[in-house]
């Protein structure tokens, strides 16, 4: 399975399924006597529920997130994926370190047990590197990240994950979200947040927002409905939103056992 992300084009929402509808939790002196469970009718759907609370966090992220004009992020994260065409889902973890200077500007790498991708974009070029196999590619790239995320995904079939985060930056953060619920508070690494759910039309996400002045997406998690198996990706977001950043940190100086190659673009692709 590819990592998902949220691109407007099918953009996601969280696991609203198992909480739209459905009473959230209250601290108590003591436990309540258990209710009575509800009639299948009685049971709302995802669908019939839209929390403006967790619509106006997603606006208050994506403002937030307008204001930087460069970040740092790292990432630990598992997706699952069907193992050699099985229903058994098998989880893959791997790491990642994002640099953006916006808005023209990104270093990006991925690291796993199996493999490591760099993706370096200096406004003219990404380039993309694969340093356990000595090799790398050029392709030239429009002058803004957002531009170049679209264009290398339509004609190169290379979806970043997490690449979200350009797009809340920029996009109405709210696009294709048809239910939404607030699940209540939560401590990521030890800080304090407000954890959402959001469903659009193929993907389920839940999504946990920093509490305070800076409203920072600090874990994400992702579910796939398109696929019976319904695999998932998850993700903590460390960031570092004062980054002392160079061009010297988006320029890729190709290593001296390296070799270029071509990059074959999708069929469709401009």
């Amino acid at each position: 399975m590819p990592i998902p992300s949220l691109k407007p084009a099918s953009w996601a929402t969280a696991t609203a399924l198992l909480l739209a509808g459905l009473p959230l939790p209250t601290l108590a002196q003591s436990d309540p006597a258990p209710a009575a469970a509800p009639s299948p009718s009685a049971v709302k759907t995802a669908a019939d529920t839209i929390d403006p609370i967790a619509i106006q966090a997603l606006v208050g992220m994506g403002n937030y997130l307008k204001t930087l004009k460069s970040f740092e992020f790292h990432t630990k994260a598992t997706a699952e994926a069907a193992f050699q065409d099985t229903d058994f889902l098998v989880h893959l973890g791997y790491e990642a370190t994002y640099k953006v200077m916006r808005p023209t500007a990104f270093y990006v790498k991925l690291q796993s047990d199996r493999a490591i991708r760099e993706y370096f974009y200096d406004g003219k070029t990404l380039t993309v590197n694969v340093p356990r196999q000595n090799y790398y590619a050029k392709v030239t790239a429009p002058p803004t990240i957002r531009q170049t995320v679209d264009k290398i995904y339509l004609d190169y079939g290379i979806d970043l994950p997490l690449a979200d985060v350009f797009y809340w930056s920029e996009n109405p953060v709210t696009d294709g979200i048809t239910s939404a619920v607030r699940v209540g508070f939560a401590r990521v690494n030890g800080k304090e947040t407000d954890q959402f759910a959001y469903r659009g039309d193929t993907l389920d996400w839940q999504i946990w927002i920093a509490r305070g002045k800076t409203p920072l997406p600090l874990r994400i998690v992702i579910t796939d409905r398109t696929d019976p198996v319904r695999p998932s990706y998850s993700a903590d977001l460390d960031w570092n939103t004062a980054p002392r950043l160079t061009a010297k940190d988006f320029a890729f100086v190709p290593p001296a056992n390296s070799s270029p190659i071509q990059v074959a673009a999708l069929a469709g692709g401009n």
